[in-house]
Parts: structure tokens; C-alpha cells; sequence
């Protein structure tokens, strides 16, 4: 087997711990367990980082592409105060869905059916991408104040808001199917794309389904639920010719 460079023993040591910390929080964490899942000894987990909240800090720069843009000096240094949620907040402000900010800056698309599968396609594949680094903030958020605010009162919840708005203006101007209340629709379509693009892969359900069948058929899905049915050619609003 090929001995692995120290770029690559840290990329394990960042997926083990994603996916410790994702299940089992932060107390529930061990260094000892993450340095025997990634194959070394705890000794030698600590000459990539230096402490457990340094593996902590590691897992956000790894997910947020800032270890690949500039490599830490090993071992990556236990980070000062609000270090860790600085690089948390500055990663999720970072993260992009640029189809449903050009379809908030319009004011009438081509054709709403396409325009919504492409946003409701484009949050999909964010969480399914993201889906590890998700459940580590989720998990450990119960245990840091701090990062729950900026989760959950912040990134979350804008998040919200932003495909609340949209499918308010497309259902106020008569394009898709009026509901009752626009946000909780928003919070439906988000909590669907959740349970399959995310929840889905911490159960025994992963197995169950081809990834990309679940993903063309939750998009449809949600698609079908709020475009409304063209009408035939020659008939009114009612149904009368």
C-alpha cells in the first residue's frame, strides 16, 4: 500500500473528524478515536494538529477550501478566540446560489418552470455537497451558543427568507401555484431537499435509492407541486372556452 504524503494524512484526519464531530458532537469527540479511524497512533495525530480545537478549526478550513488555498504549517495551531466562528461565517457568507439571486433580480422569467427547476436543482446539489459539514454544525451548535446564532439565526434562516421572497413574487404575479403562506412553502421545498440531499445518508435509508434517481425525482417533485398545469389554448382562468 502506498505511504501517503503528510497533505494526504491530513485530508483523513479532516474526513474522520467531519465525520466524528458530525455524529457525535464536540464533547463526544475523541482525538484518540479520530487518530485510530484515520490509522495512526494519537501521537502522531498531534504533529498535524495541535489540540482538539484545533481539529475542530481544521474541519471548517478544509470544507470551506481555505486549507487547499493556503496549506496550514503543521501542526495546524489551536485558534484564538472566535477564530473558529470567524472561518465559519466567512465560509457560509461565501457560499453561493447565484440562480435564485438573478431570479430575485427579475422581474418576470422566459419560463418559471425552468427558472425554479434550476433553483430548486442548484439547493439541492449545495446540500448534498455540504451535507457532512452541515451536520457537524447542527450537532455541535447545541454545545456552542455562538455557533448557533450564526447558524440558525443566520445563515438558516436567511436562507429562508431568500426562497420565501422568490416564491412569493412568482405566486403574487399568478407563475406558480398560490399557497397560503409563501414561508412555510420555502421551509417545505428546503426540508424536503434536506431529508434526501442530507438526512438521508446518516440512516440506513442511504442505500436504498440511486443518487441521482432521488435527485431528478425531488426536483420534479417540488417542481410539479408549484408550477401550475398549462392550460389548453383558447381557455380563461375558469376553464370555460
Amino acid at each position: 500500500m502506498p505511504r501517503l504524503t503528510s497533505s494526504e494524512r491530513l485530508l483523513e484526519v479532516a474526513r474522520v473528524a467531519t465525520e466524528d464531530f458530525g455524529r457525535l458532537g464536540y464533547r463526544g469527540t475523541k482525538t484518540a478515536d479520530v487518530a485510530a479511524r484515520a490509522g495512526m497512533s494519537t501521537g502522531a495525530l498531534f504533529t498535524y494538529v495541535e489540540s482538539k480545537e484545533a481539529l475542530f478549526h481544521l474541519v471548517f478550513l478544509h470544507w470551506f477550501g481555505m486549507s487547499a488555498e493556503r496549506p496550514p504549517v503543521l501542526p495546524v495551531p489551536t485558534p484564538g478566540p472566535g477564530e473558529t466562528l470567524a472561518v465559519i461565517e466567512a465560509g457560509l457568507r461565501d457560499v453561493q446560489l447565484p440562480r435564485i439571486r438573478a431570479a430575485l433580480a427579475e422581474e418576470e422569467p422566459a419560463d418559471v418552470a425552468e427558472e425554479l427547476r434550476e433553483i430548486v436543482a442548484e439547493r439541492y446539489a449545495l446540500i448534498e455537497h455540504y451535507w457532512p459539514l452541515l451536520a457537524v454544525i447542527e450537532r455541535c451548535a447545541v454545545e456552542m451558543p455562538e455557533l448557533e446564532s450564526a447558524w440558525f439565526d443566520m445563515a438558516r434562516a436567511g436562507s429562508f427568507e431568500q426562497l420565501g421572497s422568490y416564491l412569493e413574487r412568482r405566486m403574487a404575479a399568478g407563475l406558480l401555484r398560490p399557497m397560503p403562506d409563501p414561508e412555510v412553502a420555502a421551509r417545505i421545498v428546503t426540508e424536503t431537499l434536506s431529508w434526501f440531499g442530507w438526512h438521508r445518508h446518516e440512516g440506513r435509508d442511504s442505500a436504498l435509492y440511486k443518487d441521482e434517481t432521488v435527485r431528478r425525482t425531488v426536483i420534479e417533485f417540488i417542481c410539479a407541486a408549484l408550477v401550475p398545469e398549462a392550460r389548453p389554448a383558447g381557455h380563461a382562468a375558469g376553464g370555460t372556452p
